[in-house]
């Protein structure tokens, strides 16, 4: 079974000469983790023979981009025969094999891809350091001192690790992307479409989007180009982007100086003016996201608490009953900051093509570490991009004792076909 790294060739390869093997070395790889990370990663995987037969169907895909490609899938999606478990507190309510899949993994086997199992998502996915009461802490691919994060984390733990080198789940809260920077990973951010809402157990329904993992750039263009073949003409125009300086955000100062590294092989504009309109307009950015966040959960989870109210995690709890007190004054607040945000968008696009923001104030912390502020700034970096649908690139960047940290960069929707040239120009940061 291939090691961390290895690329979607690599996987290919072996896939056609031994599909026997490389589902026997996967079962063997998960029987041999301890009961404790087995049950916080995976929630379920296809037996061996199904694998078997999977890789060999993949690998007549011959055309087809991801053929030969084993993926996780965030056990917030349904493929069938597979229970959809939702990472919940109590389970009465999820335990039966489903008779159909999600549009996701029905594209996904469209496009070759092999899935390879299920990975457990913090509890209806919804954390930002990724907790998960009930099955246990996805632990960080590099050691138990540090954050795995986000809902999505233990997608981010599967890629880093080697298990497998594409990963997919929800990014409505940043659930791709706060693990993606953490482990240090390459990943996108879809707008929002019906890959989030067709066979998905919702997290925020309104706000619902759907993100990817790789651990390889090349990896990443080949992904994107699955999704989004590229136009056969060209295109002539360069990117062109800004990069979004919030004074009110203190960033760690080693990562402020290994943002900069990578943002300098960007086309990125330096005047100053359009960071001030930026900072305004998302200035309550967080505080609308908090509020659309917590009466959509309530919507979703108003029955549940009934009569599981003791089952759930006190910090989801919190979030709930907040819904269910929200005035509809502070909703509609809410709601008109979110639009603000989008015309603000919008504007923006009309000289720029992505904009340039990181996703954590710090690298990959320590659990010791993790306090409110931090959490206050993750949302505060990232609810921009949720609260206006849009797409985003993640880029990683190395920092100082072998923690992680990344940007995203989010694009203007209808200039997506430049995603190969940004690539292109990063390609030398990553040696």
């Amino acid at each position: 079974m291939p090691g961390t790294n290895n690329n979607f060739e690599q996987w290919r390869l072996i896939a056609h000469d031994s599909p026997e093997q490389m589902a026997a070395d996967f079962v063997e790889k998960y029987a041999s983790l301890p009961p404790e990370t087995a049950r916080a990663l995976l929630a379920s995987t296809p037996d061996q023979d199904s694998l078997v037969q999977d890789i060999k169907n993949s690998c007549t895909q011959k055309d087809s981009p991801l053929s030969g490609v084993p993926y996780m899938l965030q056990d917030l999606f349904d493929v069938e025969e597979l229970p959809t478990r939702c990472g919940a507190p109590f389970q009465d309510p999820f335990e039966a094999p489903l008779e159909d899949g999600s549009l996701l993994y029905h594209k996904l086997k469209s496009l070759g891809g092999i899935l390879w199992g299920k990975t457990v998502p913090s509890e209806f996915g919804i954390d930002l350091r990724g907790r998960n009461l009930s099955f246990g802490d996805c632990p960080h691919a590099d050691g138990l001192r540090y954050i795995c994060g986000g809902g999505a984390g233990a997608c981010a733990h599967a890629v880093s690790a080697g298990w497998v080198p594409l990963a997919f789940g929800l990014d409505s809260a940043a659930g791709i992307r706060i693990p993606a920077a953490f482990h240090g990973l390459f990943g996108f951010r879809m707008g929002n479409n019906d890959y989030a809402r067709d066979g998905v157990f919702p997290i925020i329904p309104s706000l619902e989007s759907v993100g990817w993992l790789t651990a390889q750039l090349e990896d990443l263009q080949t992904s994107i180009q699955a999704f989004y073949p590229t136009p056969t003409t060209p295109p002539q125009e360069a990117p062109f982007g800004y990069l979004l300086n919030d004074q009110s955000i203190t960033l760690d100062a080693d990562l402020k100086v290994n943002m900069m590294e990578l943002t300098r092989h960007l086309d990125v504009d330096d005047n100053p003016e359009p960071n001030k309109g930026l900072c305004k307009a998302f200035r309550e950015s967080s505080e609308a996201f908090a509020t659309i966040e917590c009466r959509e959960l309530y919507s979703i989870h108003q029955y549940w608490i009934e009569e599981y109210r003791t089952r759930y995690p006190e910090h989801l709890l919190r979030r709930i009953e907040a819904g269910q007190i929200c005035t509809v004054e502070k909703a509609e607040q809410a709601a008109t900051v979110q639009q603000s945000i989008r015309e603000t968008m919008a504007e923006f696009f009309q000289k720029y093509d992505y904009l340039i923001i990181p996703i954590s104030p710090l690298a990959t912390p320590d659990r010791a570490s993790w306090n409110g502020q931090i959490s206050n700034d993750l949302i505060r970096l990232n609810a921009p991009a949720s609260l206006t649908f849009l797409p985003a690139l993640i880029l990683p960047f190395p920092c100082d004792e072998g923690r992680h940290s990344a940007i995203q960069l989010i694009l203007n929707p209808r200039k997506l076909h430049l995603c190969t040239q940004i690539l292109g120009q990063v390609r030398g940061f990553y040696g």
